[in-house]
C-alpha cells in the first residue's frame, strides 16, 4: 500500500497544473465596431449627441459601461489584466467612430477610455452659448425649398434640435413640429399644416413628419398622373392632325414628251429640213446662219431642256436655197 501511494504522488507531480479558465467577455466578440455602430462622430456634422446615445447603448450591451461613465461601479469579479484589455478595446471604438481630426485631438498615449471620454466631451461643449445662438439661428431659418424632399428636411430639423440639446439649449417636440409647418411653401400642403396646428394637443414631431412626407407622396402621384394624361393628350392631338392634314406635295412639272413641238402648235414631227410640223400649227422656221438653239429662247417661260428621241441638228448648208 505505501507502494502505491508514492507512485501515485509521483504521477500527479508529473502531470501539470492547467491555468485557471479565462472567463470569456461579451466585448470580444467584436470584430468591427462599424457594423454595430455606423454613425460617426465629427465636430462638423454635429452628430455628437446621436454617436453618443448609440454608443452608450452599446456599451451597456456588451459590459463595458464603466469604462466611459464614471458613476457605473468597476465588476469585482474582473481582474486587472482583463479591465485593462477591455479598457484597450473601448479605447479601440471611440477612435474607431470618430473623424480623423478628432482622433488627432483627443489622443494621449496611455490616457484611459473615460479620460478620452471626457476629452470629447469637452471638445462639443466648449462655448456653449456662441453654438446656441448659431444653432438657434440655422433652426429657425431651415426651409424645405433648401432640401430635395421632405425627408432630408424634417432629418435636418431633428438634427439641429439635437445640437442644441448638447448646448443645454433643448427644443420641445411641439416646437419642432411648428418649425417644421413654418418651413413649408406657401400653397403646396396649407390643409394638412392647418389640421396639425389647430389639432389639441399637436401631434408628436415623428408622427407630423409621417403626415407630410405621406402628402408628398401623394402630390408626386398626382402629379405624375397629369403629367402622362397631358402627354397622352398631345399624343392623340398629333396623331389627329397626321390623319387629316394634306400631306404637302411638289410642285407639278411638265413632263417629257416622246414628240417634240416646235414653238407653234403644231402637231406633227418637226423634220430636218425647216421644221414644219404637220399638224395645224406651224414651227418658226430659221433663218441661214442662225442656230436652231435660239429658238427655244424666244418661248414663253425659262428654257427647259428636251429630252426625247428627236435631237436638234445643225442644217447643212447645200439645204438652204438662195433667195431669188
Amino acid at each position: 500500500m505505501p507502494h502505491n501511494d508514492e507512485q501515485s504522488s509521483i504521477n500527479n507531480d508529473a502531470i501539470p497544473t492547467p491555468p485557471p479558465n479565462s472567463s470569456f467577455h461579451p466585448a470580444y466578440a467584436v470584430t468591427n465596431i462599424k457594423n454595430l455602430l455606423p454613425v460617426t462622430s465629427d465636430q462638423e456634422e454635429g452628430q455628437y449627441a446621436t454617436w453618443v446615445e448609440l454608443f452608450q447603448i452599446h456599451a451597456c450591451a456588451f459590459t463595458v459601461l464603466d469604462h466611459i461613465d464614471a458613476s457605473v461601479p468597476r465588476p469585482s469579479g474582473i481582474d486587472s489584466a482583463t479591465w485593462n484589455r477591455l479598457d484597450a478595446i473601448v479605447k479601440q471604438w471611440i477612435y474607431g467612430t470618430i473623424s480623423r481630426d478628432l482622433v488627432n485631438t483627443i489622443m494621449k498615449p496611455g490616457a484611459s477610455a473615460l479620460e478620452l471620454w471626457n476629452r470629447l466631451k469637452e471638445i462639443f461643449h466648449d462655448n456653449k452659448h456662441t453654438r446656441a445662438v448659431y444653432l438657434e439661428e440655422q433652426f429657425t431659418n431651415t426651409q424645405l425649398e433648401n432640401f430635395v424632399n421632405m425627408a432630408e428636411y424634417c432629418k435636418h430639423i431633428k438634427l439641429l434640435a439635437d445640437q442644441l440639446a448638447n448646448v443645454d439649449r433643448p427644443v420641445t417636440d411641439s416646437s419642432m413640429v411648428l418649425q417644421l409647418i413654418k418651413g413649408l411653401p406657401k400653397g403646396e400642403y396649407d390643409t394638412l399644416a392647418v389640421m396639425i396646428q389647430q389639432a389639441d394637443p399637436i401631434p408628436s414631431f415623428n408622427k407630423a413628419r409621417s403626415q407630410f412626407l405621406l402628402e408628398e407622396t401623394r402630390k408626386a402621384k398626382q402629379d405624375e398622373q397629369s403629367q402622362h394624361a397631358l402627354v397622352t393628350q398631345s399624343a392623340s392631338a398629333s396623331s389627329g392632325t397626321s390623319h387629316h392634314a394634306p400631306s404637302p406635295q411638289a410642285p407639278p412639272q411638265k413632263q417629257p414628251r416622246g414628240d417634240a413641238r416646235g414653238a407653234g402648235h403644231g402637231r406633227g414631227k418637226p423634220n430636218n429640213k425647216g421644221g414644219k410640223g404637220r399638224g395645224r400649227g406651224k414651227a418658226n422656221q430659221s433663218t441661214p446662219g442662225s442656230q436652231p438653239q435660239q429658238q427655244w429662247q424666244h418661248s414663253q417661260g425659262p428654257p427647259q431642256q428636251w429630252a426625247g428621241p428627236y435631237t436638234w441638228q445643225q442644217p447643212q448648208p447645200n439645204q438652204w436655197a438662195s433667195p431669188l
